[in-house]
């Protein structure tokens, strides 16, 4: 699973900068869901451009990605917005296999930042595999 908390820089932390310039993004989602997902983070800048404080760190955002995404360009100019995220995912983590969440998402007040909060159904293999990994952590279980 991603671990965005280490990041430090801030266009490498911004969720829908690295799905559309980081192929390694790509690879804990099934490729069924590449498309909406996709489309959810092309939609999600106009929330933070609209936030107010965050605004200028999301312009500088969309100017990267507008010059040098193609994929990005092409959802944004749908102009949909994300305000809410989905309810359901599923994460392909190498170690375990599939897993699928729930999600819910925490606003600050002028909606600058983002807290998301996943959880998996207690008693599911889901909830198993989850279980698992937060005692493997990032170790490699292959050689």
């Amino acid at each position: 699973m991603t671990d965005c908390s280490a990041r430090s820089s801030d266009r490498p932390g911004s969720a829908y900068y690295r799905w559309f310039m980081d192929p390694a993004e790509r690879l804990v989602y099934p490729a069924e869901d590449h498309e909406h997902h996709g489309r959810t983070q092309a939609a999600r800048p106009r929330v933070a451009l609209s936030a107010g404080s965050d605004a200028p760190r999301a312009a500088r955002i969309l100017a990267e990605l507008q010059e040098h995404s193609p994929e990005f360009v092409r959802y944004w100019e749908l102009q949909e917005v994300a305000q809410h995220y989905d309810e359901s995912k599923t994460f392909l983590p190498p170690e375990l296999g599939r897993i699928e969440v729930d999600g819910q998402i925490l606003f600050t007040a002028n909606r600058a930042q983002t807290l998301v909060v996943l959880t998996t159904r207690p008693g599911t293999e889901s909830h198993s595999k989850l279980e698992l990994l937060s005692v493997i952590g990032h170790q490699q279980l292959t050689p």
